[in-house]
């Protein structure tokens, strides 16, 4: 495990949450970093008990940067409810599964992005489903909680895409431009 001194783990520290402060611009919805940073932390830092907890205060950060700028609204209980909770918790299995991939092949940040987008929609439609009023209880009403998740699917896919590609392949750039910042932990 490296010291939290570590250069390499401050500059993804940097990165993360400047990634992460790129959800109070325009978007569409659920075109986002988060998925992305978790993936790149993990990857560029090889270990999670160094990735995570940049992982969870990037998500926790710009959480609160949005709903205090967005929606005007900073609610602590939006943190301790059973959605938020899962998604952080599936942030958390990203960054861990990402410290065993190797990004510097296209396939690989497309198969993650795709893999990622996937379990980010069935966790995070499963939760809505499981904690709200909305859908009914029962296999109906997580089919119909899915399917009204479905016309957002695309963009959460283009958006770990469109991320995990700006943060790979835009770090991988600036190391070799400058190669006193190429990090010993390249795969």
């Amino acid at each position: 495990m490296r010291p939290s001194t570590d250069p390499i783990a401050l500059r993804v520290l940097l990165i993360c949450l400047a990634a992460a402060v790129t959800r109070i611009l325009p978007h569409p919805v659920n075109f986002g970093p988060l998925t992305a940073v978790a993936l790149f932390a993990g990857y560029r830092l090889c270990s999670w008990r160094t990735a995570i907890p940049i992982v969870l205060l990037s998500a926790f950060l710009s959480d609160v940067l949005v709903n205090a700028l967005l929606y005007q609204v900073v609610d602590a209980q939006y943190f301790l409810s059973p959605v938020t909770l899962s998604i952080y918790g599936f942030y958390v299995a990203a960054t861990m599964a990402s410290t065993r991939l190797n990004f510097k092949k296209p396939r690989t940040i497309i198969g993650g992005s795709l893999i990622s987008s996937i379990l980010f929609f069935l966790i995070s439609n499963g939760a809505v489903w499981a904690t709200s009023t909305s859908y009914p209880s029962g296999m109906g009403g997580l089919i119909t909680s899915y399917m009204a998740g479905i016309p957002f699917f695309p963009y959460t896919l283009m958006g770990d895409l469109f991320y995990l590609s700006v943060l790979v392949l835009g770090t991988s750039w600036v190391e070799r431009k400058i190669p006193a910042l190429n990090s010993s932990t390249e795969k």
